[in-house]
């Protein structure tokens, strides 16, 4: 068992010896870099009937010791009683196909949603989900021992469809014990979702081109979404007494196939 154990932990260097770093984000300095993120501000919900408003304040997305904070907060703020970020690449960092990994701690207790996903830049073959939608980590802070990976895709709601799974970190506070490395390996027509290094979920094009009238819409190029939501259809009503709350990312990486 200890030598398989060993094999298995020398797999990951291995592999990335097939991958040359093209992008890496370490949320150095002291406030975020502007000139590769961008701010939403919003009280939409995310289409999930989310309670959060979503502000560009230092209050709620800050940058302190190498670390980006993203803050939930139990307050009164214009049209809602909770505050947090969401922060996205869109236009600034946009990729199409690599290797991803992101190092983050997510926060537990009830009505938490910590996500690290991305969407199409282009939606080339129309609006949600028609084209696309990566989700490389979603946990639920009431059940944190969790960790979800997912693909959306076409056609319109209430038609639309989901391909993925969960599993599970077996450890007092589950993912919200520490930091964990969350990833997708992205290829022309196959995803697969990894987490510390190992991985636990793969789709394919035939997984979305098997409906009839729905394109493959993972071929074009993506943004990052980092955002940490309270409450909603996916988590529920957030317990008031755990406030505050914070979604913490230490860095993202992304490698593209290095050429022979």
């Amino acid at each position: 068992m200890l030598a398989c154990l060993a094999i298995i932990a020398c797999l990951p260097a291995i592999a990335q010896h097939k991958w040359k770093l093209v992008w890496k984000e370490a949320f150095n300095g002291t406030k975020l870099d502007t000139s590769r993120w961008n701010y939403e501000v919003n009280d939409h919900g995310g289409g999930n009937h989310e309670l959060q408003y979503y502000t560009a304040r230092d209050t709620n997305v800050f940058v302190k010791n190498g670390l980006l904070h993203i803050r939930g907060l139990k307050e009164d703020y214009l049209t809602r009683h909770y505050t947090s970020g969401r922060i996205t690449t869109r236009y600034k960092a946009d990729f199409t196909f690599g290797k991803i990994e992101v190092r983050a701690k997510v926060p537990a207790g009830r009505g938490m949603w910590p996500a690290i996903w991305m969407m199409p830049t282009d939606d080339k073959y129309g609006g949600w989900p028609m084209s696309g939608e990566i989700d490389i980590m979603e946990t639920k802070g009431q059940y944190p021992d969790t960790l979800y990976g997912t693909m959306h895709f076409g056609p319109s709601p209430p038609h639309n469809r989901h391909k993925g799974t969960k599993t599970v970190h077996e450890a007092p506070n589950g993912f919200a014990d520490g930091f964990h490395t969350y990833g997708i390996e992205w290829k022309k027509d196959t995803i697969a979702w990894f987490v510390d290094g190992r991985k636990y979920f793969e789709t394919n094009k035939s997984d979305v081109t098997n409906i009839a009238g729905v394109p493959y819409p993972f071929n074009e190029r993506f943004h990052f979404i980092l955002n940490l939501a309270i409450g909603g259809q996916f988590v529920g009503n957030p317990d008031d007494s755990i406030f505050p709350k914070e979604f913490l990312v230490d860095y993202i990486k992304v490698w593209e196939p290095a050429r022979p």
